[in-house]
């Protein structure tokens, strides 16, 4: 793998860290890019972008030391991010979460937001998962088949390429939406997708077990997967309730 994609004296960019980077900036300009094609304000998202990847990044490390305690000595070492360790999902909720709360300060249509911003961070995911290739996190078990990348399947690639199709799925929903369906809906459709694409990815993971041959991965691809499809039902059913004056 390339941990350290290039150096310059004694300073390294490292490849994990670059591929985040990049994928925070093309999710955020994509997202900027689709907001001024719907005429909405876009003073504030380099601000909303800052504080989701913020959010992302705590998220993603207090996951990280819940998962896995036992390599932790003492608590404060959580803040020892520097000695790596994070959980994808932990950033994506983490991500959501404080995007949510920035916009609800702002007084901004939350549902009409997350439809945008689940396109500009799955394109930022996809970017992400390549330097996780590249460092050697996330990897997939040992295998001898031609997919191999250094003798293991290559989740994160598949991964990324699953997150590009989600991006795909988002953006033609979000054209051709039926009316009849609310904001939030491809925000929801958006995570459903990628929690099913990461539950079979995650079979080939090399991570433990942990009941029915369900690994942690998939077993929070599991609870995304319903979290979505609540969001979904509640949005769409409210929504024709006061269509049609209840039924």
């Amino acid at each position: 793998m390339y941990p350290i994609i290039f150096s310059i004296g004694r300073m390294n960019f490292y490849s994990h860290g670059l591929l985040i980077g990049l994928g925070v900036l093309a999710g955020g300009l994509l997202l900027f890019y689709l907001a001024r094609k719907k005429d909405l304000s876009t003073d504030f998202i380099f601000d909303l972008v800052v504080i989701a990847t913020v959010g992302g990044l705590i998220g993603a490390r207090v996951l990280y030391f819940i998962f896995y305690r036992d390599q932790f000595v003492a608590w404060y070492e959580v803040f020892y991010i520097w000695y790596g360790g994070l959980v994808s999902f932990g950033g994506l909720l983490g991500g959501i979460l404080t995007g949510v709360f920035y916009l609800k300060a702002r007084g901004e249509n939350v549902w009409k937001w997350l439809d945008l911003s689940i396109i500009g961070l799955m394109t930022g995911w996809a970017i992400g998962r390549v330097g996780c290739l590249l460092n050697g996190d996330s990897v997939g078990i040992l295998t001898t088949s031609k997919l191999a990348i250094t003798g293991r399947f290559p989740t994160q690639v598949f991964e990324s390429i699953w997150s590009l199709v989600v991006v795909g799925f988002c953006l033609i929903f979000y054209k051709y939406k039926p009316r009849e369906l609310g904001a939030g809906s491809v925000f929801s459709a958006g995570l459903f997708l990628y929690g099913i694409g990461r539950f079979f990815i995650d079979i080939w993971r090399d991570e433990p077990v942990l009941f029915w041959l369900i690994k942690p991965g998939q077993l929070t691809s599991l609870i995304m997967i319903s979290i979505a499809l609540i969001i979904f039902g509640l949005i769409n059913y409210k929504l024709l309730r006061r269509r049609h004056g209840g039924f």
